[in-house]
């Protein structure tokens, strides 16, 4: 059974359509990966089913259901008991997600005294050794600390342990490995693995690191603009991407079995703004395959390894 679906949604910031029509399934157990550059909405999409967007987003139209409950009916208060305990997030910014004026191991320990799982002692306890677990040297010692006092690796896994320390039933991790070393990102997407495996936590991990991507997720969903654009099992995506865009993403990754390259590959320009959303296709104005029909929107088509393209790679 589908624990989270996500149908049809779209967030707008008064005239300015961010994010459209986005749908995404995660099953229990699965590492489901949301891809694409800065500015293409992934970090919206999670904020909404958190019930999180800031002041000046609105969630226009769609649904967000986990486990068949539609969290965008909630009333806060019970949107509340789903946060921190069958639900959690890693925030893509550590430093002020967390309490400048808590010790850090109380703000790891939070979620498991506040939905009745431990004593405060207890939790204590139990954040102290999740604290370890994401690699912070003298946690013990760290964990009576303030964030002011932690560097922003540490900080950011800090905020790795609070999302963990409860078993969420789905966890979101947005950009969850950003400042962290080799060392501690392996051991931190170990873990997130871990999760999926032995407790059958559904994992959405939005990121622009596809290398990340290759080493954890199962299926993948390529956003561009504020708009789906292709989806499908990884291996799928990476051996055949189907969009102009998502075979661009790939060749930005470097490849050990290739000659060095004088320079990377780099996509041709940037994400437009919102207010400069090209007409039909978005990718249209940065693609090498875009043509007249392009000034037409694509749907996404319904297969396994779905694509929303008028000319999509073929292979």
């Amino acid at each position: 059974m589908t624990l989270l679906s996500v149908t049809d949604l779209k967030i707008d910031a008064g005239e300015l359509s961010l994010v459209d029509g986005i749908r995404l399934n995660v099953d229990p157990g699965e590492v489901v990966a949301l891809v694409g550059e800065s500015g293409s909405g992934k970090s919206l999409t999670a904020l909404s089913i958190m019930g999180l967007l800031g002041d000046g987003l609105a969630l226009k139209s769609g649904s967000i259901k986990f486990d068949g409950v539609d969290l965008t009916q909630l009333s806060l208060a019970d949107l509340r008991a789903y946060r921190g305990d069958d639900l959690a997030m890693i925030f893509q910014e550590p430093v002020s997600s967390l309490n400048p004026l808590l010790p850090v191991g109380e703000q790891v320990a939070e979620s498991l005294i506040t939905h009745g799982h431990a004593s405060p002692s207890k939790a204590f306890l139990e954040a102290i050794e999740m604290l370890r677990r994401v690699g912070i040297p003298q946690p013990e010692y760290r964990a009576t600390q303030l964030p002011t006092e932690l560097s922003g690796g540490m900080c950011q896994r800090v905020m790795i342990a609070a999302a963990l320390i409860s078993k969420p039933r789905l966890l979101i991790a947005d950009e969850p490995t950003t400042a962290l070393d080799v060392t501690i990102q392996a051991q931190i997407l170990e873990l997130m693995g871990d999760l999926a495996s032995d407790f059958g936590t559904a994992v959405l991990l939005i990121t622009h690191d596809m290398g990340v991507v290759a080493e954890l997720a199962d299926r993948v969903y390529v956003m561009y603009g504020g708009r789906l654009v292709e989806e499908g099992p990884v291996e799928e995506i990476f051996a055949a991407p189907r969009h102009p865009y998502t075979r661009m993403l790939l060749q930005t990754i470097p490849r050990m079995d290739e000659p060095p390259k004088a320079e990377l590959f780099a996509i041709k320009g940037n994400v437009p703004s919102p207010s400069d959303w090209p007409e039909g296709c978005r990718f249209r104005t940065r693609c090498d395959r875009a043509t007249a029909a392009c000034i037409c929107t694509p749907k996404i088509d319904e297969k396994k390894h779905s694509v929303a393209c008028f000319n999509p790679e073929e292979y």
